[in-house]
């Protein structure tokens, strides 16, 4: 990835339904040879301005960040969940773990590295299993970093 991190990276560890969906759409632009459509990025203009789609909210609500692993069964919720936090953020931990190569900013094109496409064909099957993003949790040798 090109930018400065704008907030602390996430370990795969805390990996959520945010991250694990993303990985999902990652692999489905992979898959149809597409970059990432920014209609359907979660984007705080504040932390990455230049990334915001047209048309796109031009301002960020803290209830729209990332929920981390264990948010949805959680008693206090905002302790999962982190509130500048979005899906360029996501992106950005999902290619610090090693699962993504993020190819540039500009064009939008992002390929998942081999470890990447293992923990998709994990997701994937767990999905088919009846999971869902948010209860999925890879195999420890599939967590790359």
């Amino acid at each position: 990835m090109t930018t400065a991190p704008t907030t602390e990276r996430v370990t795969p560890e805390k990996f959520g339904k945010d991250h694990w969906s993303l990985l999902a759409y990652v692999e489905t632009l992979v898959v149809d040879n597409q970059p990432i459509d920014r209609r359907r990025m979660r984007c705080n203009p504040t932390t990455h301005p230049l990334l915001t789609a047209p048309y796109q909210h031009k301002r960020w609500e803290p209830q729209w960040g990332t929920r981390l692993k264990g948010y949805f069964d959680a008693h206090d919720k905002a302790a999962h969940q982190l509130p500048e936090h979005d899906d360029w953020d996501c992106l950005e931990d999902l290619d610090a773990a090693g699962l993504v190569e993020f190819q540039t900013l500009t064009s939008g094109i992002v390929r998942l590295t081999p470890e990447g496409r293992r923990v998709a064909n994990e997701l994937r099957e767990h999905k088919q299993n009846g999971g869902n993003f948010a209860s999925f949790t890879p195999t420890p040798e599939h967590v790359a970093r």
